[in-house]
């Protein structure tokens, strides 16, 4: 499928400050955060990679649950001094990936997200290929869950290198399609992120946490 496929980009680049831990780590019901992404994300996509600084030793610790899952790091992330830019410059990293990999599309989730829609990809992917396709729940717009053409790479780039860093913002710049995945409020929202430990603890107690803006 190589020109036609989708890319999965796990988006787990951030410092989890709010957390105060690795978020891409830590367990819940017994596997790790990211292992959850992963494995609800994966069968949507022909390849999923992640995109996180610091190096593999990161991961190490996973083992096979992550065996096979390439990292990509922003641009400049192995540079003296460097400081993560926000998911923006995920996206652009994954897209300029696409692009060497002949890939179409990029869908992009972010690490704290262990409830994703099983259908996302394949319900973002239901219009034209020359805009972004960008998820929204009862909360509104939810911008790290989306679907871009592997051709928007110049244009983030570009953004990135201008200052910008919200990536709701260049959506709205963009060519781009909202696709509503709004619940009728008796489930947790598939959007639910996982910011604090407060929202972990709450989530494994069944219920749905705080959304974190």
């Amino acid at each position: 499928m190589a020109g036609e496929a989708t890319l999965g980009v796990i988006l787990a680049g951030g410092r989890s400050t709010r957390m105060g831990t690795d978020k891409s780590l830590l367990r819940i019901e017994g596997m790790p955060l990211i292992a959850h992404v992963a494995t609800r994300f994966a069968p949507q996509v022909e390849r999923l990679v992640i995109n996180a600084n610091g190096g593999a030793a990161r991961f190490a610790a996973l083992g096979f649950q992550m065996q096979g899952l390439e990292l990509i790091g922003d641009d400049g992330a192995d540079a003296p001094g460097f400081e993560p830019q926000g998911p923006l410059a995920g996206i652009a990293a994954a897209l300029e990936f696409a692009n060497r990999n002949n890939f179409r599309r990029v869908a992009t989730v972010p690490v704290d997200a262990p409830l994703l829609p099983l259908d996302l990809v394949a319900r973002l992917a239901a219009g034209t290929e020359d805009e972004a396709a960008v998820a929204a729940g009862t909360d509104g717009m939810e911008p790290l869950f989306a679907l871009w053409p592997a051709q928007f790479a110049p244009i983030v780039a570009a953004a990135l290198a201008d200052g910008e860093r919200a990536v709701h913002r260049l959506i709205q710049r963009l060519p781009h399609r909202v696709v509503s995945f709004a619940s009728d409020g008796g489930e947790p929202s598939p959007f639910v992120n996982l910011n604090t430990p407060a929202d972990a603890a709450i989530f494994e107690r069944g219920s749905k946490p705080h959304r974190s803006s």
